[in-house]
């Protein structure tokens, strides 16, 4: 459904109150017509035309050019991260390469539609505890979660909501130098540690949530 069927459909629907009544005159139709609440219809109508847009939206031109872009960010992001992870709907990505610093891996994660990984159940720390273990070529993984504005208050960067689930390696954290960020262990079963947000291992690699959509 396009935008000139929509507008063609919103048409016939402003006169089908009048159709419905069955009389002549305005005045007669405002006084016996049914209440169509046209602002949800039209919303709904929206809506749908968002969850059927696809391909078929899209001139020729604007189909090759979307599916361009979609190659190539495909093909950049299976450079810069490891086969991802399928859960809940939701896309997890592990780095290939390493970061600088948190913000730094947060800004990647966000070019890709995304942010750091946030754990928000049981469930899901175990989807991304087996995901790091099963990934090679890694060890310690940034995810989500910092206690820089107030010691031993750990919150998500995104959004500053608690991180609720938290699952620390055996004497973790300890704050060594100052450590005010949050990793998954590969080699302590993929248990939680806190390290330093500003200065990381060449080693360590970040991971990233990201739509299953994109």
């Amino acid at each position: 459904m396009n935008s000139v069927w929509i507008s063609r459909l919103l048409v016939f629907l402003t006169a089908l109150p009048c159709v419905l009544c069955g009389v002549q005159t305005d005045a007669q139709c405002l006084s016996s017509r049914p209440v169509i609440d046209l602002q949800s219809v039209i919303d709904t109508l929206i809506q749908q035309q968002r969850k059927l847009c696809s391909y078929n939206c899209l001139t020729p031109e604007e189909n090759d050019f979307y599916k361009a872009q979609k190659s190539s960010a495909n093909l950049v992001r299976s450079q810069l991260f490891n086969t991802p992870l399928i859960y809940n709907k939701k896309r997890y990505v592990i780095s290939k390469i390493p970061y600088q610093n948190s913000y730094e891996a947060m800004m990647y994660c966000l070019g890709f539609g995304g942010y750091l990984a946030e754990i928000d159940d049981r469930n899901e720390l175990t989807a991304l505890q087996k995901f790091v273990q099963d990934t090679p070529g890694i060890d310690t993984v940034l995810i989500a979660g910092s206690d820089a504005s107030k010691e031993g208050t750990w919150v998500f960067q995104r959004t500053g909501a608690s991180v609720s689930v938290l699952d620390w390696n055996a004497n973790q954290p300890d704050n060594w130098k100052d450590e005010d960020c949050l990793t998954l262990w590969k080699s302590q079963n993929s248990k939680m540690n806190d390290i330093t947000c500003t200065s990381p291992e060449p080693s360590y690699r970040f991971m990233c949530e990201l739509l299953d959509v994109y």
